[in-house]
């Protein structure tokens, strides 16, 4: 992967809520403590339980936080794209990790220390105060995971992930449909909704034969973006 250029970096940063209140010369200085980080597809950033010593800006690529059970199966948290947040609640807490984050695709990365975050938040408190809305979207997430996994049935959580995928990393075609950018395997869609493969296999194969979505090369397309609104109980924004 190329490299990113010290501009490239700037203009990232300064898409990020928490860091769009800077002037140039301010993104220049955290760019300055910051290390660039390769990761390849599959490649862990870092384990759960290990020392939370920095925070991960995504530059290109994505990722996915999980955590594994006892048994070995995998819960997906959050998928995470360009301009995110990674390893914040543990690098503020200065306790271990508290998910494992592994590369979907090859990603690179802008890693900050935490003395150096720290120093930062101190000159800027009114990022501190944005990190706070970041830190409570992130627990959002989290919450709904759990009460859709509790309460809703696999068509609707599956349905529910496709648009949320779909707002965030959807490339519209030119037949209309709408591709979701994450190339993912049935399992993995499963880790995300806390289902089966065997469940999403037979769930999307159902859907196909319906109309609603298609699968090529690894790639979900949302054919009848309407009908799938429905279904989840919300539209793309």
């Amino acid at each position: 992967m190329p490299a990113v250029s010290r501009e490239e970096k700037r203009n990232l940063l300064a898409r990020v809520p928490l860091f769009s209140g800077l002037s140039p010369a301010e993104l220049d200085e955290l760019i300055q403590v910051a290390r660039n980080r390769s990761l390849g597809t599959k490649e862990e950033l870092f384990h759960k339980g290990d020392e939370g010593s920095q925070v991960y800006l995504v530059v290109s690529g994505t990722l996915k936080a999980l955590t594994t059970s006892e048994e070995g199966d995998d819960v997906v948290f959050s998928i995470l794209g360009p301009g995110e947040l990674i390893g914040e609640v543990a690098f503020l807490g200065n306790h271990e990790r508290t998910a494992t984050v592994t590369g979907l695709t090859a990603c690179e990365l802008m890693a900050i220390d935490r003395r150096d975050f720290l120093a930062f938040l101190k000159r800027h408190p009114e990022a501190s105060i944005t990190l706070l809305a970041v830190l409570a979207a992130r627990l959002k997430r989290v919450s709904e995971l759990v009460e859709d996994t509790l309460f809703l049935n696999l068509p609707i959580r599956l349905a529910k992930k496709l648009i949320h995928c779909a707002s965030a990393f959807g490339q519209e075609m030119p037949s209309g449909s709408l591709r979701v950018g994450l190339k993912l395997s049935q399992e993995e869609w499963g880790d995300l909704v806390g289902a089966t493969r065997e469940s999403i296999n037979k769930q999307m194969r159902a859907w196909s034969e319906e109309g609603l979505i298609s699968v090529e090369r690894g790639y979900v397309i949302i054919v009848d973006t309407e009908r799938l609104e429905q279904l989840a109980g919300f539209a793309i924004e």
